[in-house]
């Protein structure tokens, strides 16, 4: 089944309750709430609606039994919220798409690729769509929609058939995306905070970056570990991620032998300087550069 425009004219709203909403939790760091409704006599969606305290990011932890064909499920947000484009998240980067179909080449945008966040952002106020392994988006003036399940046929008959458990967020804020730390919210969701038993006498990071622009995307072992006799040496790749020109410092508290930019074939460039326990970094728009350390 394609994905296009006209799949809204015959959208059915879910209107129908297995299950009332109750709430589900109710302690001190965390409110929410459960319900269930009815896709069909076959298919069914479970929400928790869990807010955090000290939190302004609204979770949706979705369980779908999933038995349709040729169906597309859909959930969508009017946001009083007024802007002509709206911006998506892709890999190292993001794109903006207009919010409107004045054009054939807009209507063609209708359905639009994003990675872990979309926002759509007036001045100084927002809101963003985040999600953990959702990405078709489309935004029709101030309506965001996500594509959450469909039910091709072709070439697999039983494609997405059964239960799908995911979770995706909205995030109200002011400013610009970028200000607002949307990006590091969108990284949260998608790698939750877990809990081990042990004691540490004070915080401790393995690697820090006092820019919010750069990210940290990996951490690893190059590919040819074979000679790691002078010490332990780490791939880092990282990214400009908020399309400026930007620098900032690299920190770790492990001490720092030798620094080297290579690329992505993980071969030496060139060698770079630093200090212990830092080094210095420039990126230009939206850069990817990797490191041997």
């Amino acid at each position: 089944m394609d994905i296009h425009g006209l799949s809204l004219e015959t959208r059915q709203p879910l209107t129908k309750i297995i299950k009332e909403p109750e709430k589900y939790e109710s302690g001190i760091l965390r409110q929410s709430i459960k319900f269930k409704l009815e896709i069909s006599s076959k298919s069914s969606v479970e929400q928790e609606i869990s807010l955090d305290r000290g939190d302004t990011v609204l979770r949706f932890h979705t369980t779908v039994n999933w038995h349709e064909n040729h169906k597309l499920l859909k959930v969508e947000f009017p946001f009083n919220v007024h802007s002509s484009e709206a911006t998506y998240e892709v890999q190292f980067g993001h794109l903006k798409r207009p919010t409107h179909s004045n054009t054939s080449w807009d209507w063609a945008k209708y359905e639009v690729t994003g990675h872990k966040w979309a926002d759509m952002s007036q001045h100084n106020w927002g809101v963003a769509l985040l999600n953990d392994c959702k990405y078709g988006h489309s935004t029709e003036h101030n309506i965001m929609r996500l594509s959450l399940l469909k039910s091709a046929k072709n070439p697999d008959p039983t494609a997405d058939m059964g239960v799908h458990q995911f979770t995706y967020a909205v995030f109200p804020h002011t400013g610009t995306f970028q200000d607002a730390g949307v990006i590091q919210a969108a990284y949260d969701l998608n790698n939750p905070l877990t809990v081990s038993a042990g004691q540490l006498k004070e915080a401790l990071s393995m690697f820090t970056v006092d820019n919010p622009a750069i990210i940290l995307e990996t951490v690893k072992l190059p590919e040819d570990t074979a000679d790691q006799s002078s010490g332990v040496v780490l791939v880092l790749r990282l990214y400009e991620a908020f399309g400026s020109h930007a620098q900032g410092t690299l920190s770790t508290p492990f001490p720092v032998l030798t620094v080297a930019r290579c690329n992505l074939l993980e071969e030496e460039e060139s060698q770079m300087t630093h200090k212990d326990h830092s080094f210095h970094i420039q990126l230009t728009p939206f850069q990817v550069v990797s490191f041997l350390v």
